[in-house]
């Protein structure tokens, strides 16, 4: 077996090298789950009091401005769909009526700031809008600083 030495090992380490880097670029665009990740803090339009929602995987923990409305489960999210829908299946919470319901929602990531609006689990119709005023709940959320204030 020959083996190279000199400029052309060299250039072929180089080529090798550069190479491998192109490869194993990923240029696939992130999904809306992977850039969901983390914790986000907002309101509900139109009332006072922080919301707060974690995304960890598929894994989801809701907390609402008060003590007793909190809910965890998981998501499922349909990207294709205009506008975007949500599905949020719900393994805990404190009204036992609502576990293994699923809330239906639809939501849009756009820069920074989540919109979701969603409707009561266990309801089989779905927001058709962000509106609040015909009795949808609407959320913003932008996501948690890494700074503690």
């Amino acid at each position: 077996m020959k083996t190279l030495s000199g400029p052309m090992a060299v250039a072929m380490a180089i080529t090798t090298a550069l190479m491998g880097g192109c490869s194993s670029t990923d240029d696939t665009p992130m999904s809306d789950l992977e850039k969901l990740q983390g914790t986000w803090v907002g309101e509900e339009l139109g009332r006072q009091g922080e919301a707060r929602l974690v995304f960890a995987g598929n894994r989801i923990d809701f907390k609402g401005p008060f003590p007793q409305e909190w809910y965890r489960g998981n998501a499922v999210l349909n990207e294709e769909s205009t506008p975007k829908q949500a599905d949020f299946i719900i393994s805990e919470c404190p009204m036992p009526n609502y576990v293994g319901k699923i809330a239906k929602a639809i939501y849009k990531l756009e820069e920074s700031t989540l919109t979701l609006a969603g409707s009561e689990p266990g309801n089989e119709s779905r927001p058709v809008s962000f509106d609040p005023s015909g009795g949808t709940r609407v959320f913003q959320f932008k996501p948690q600083s890494s700074k503690q204030e």
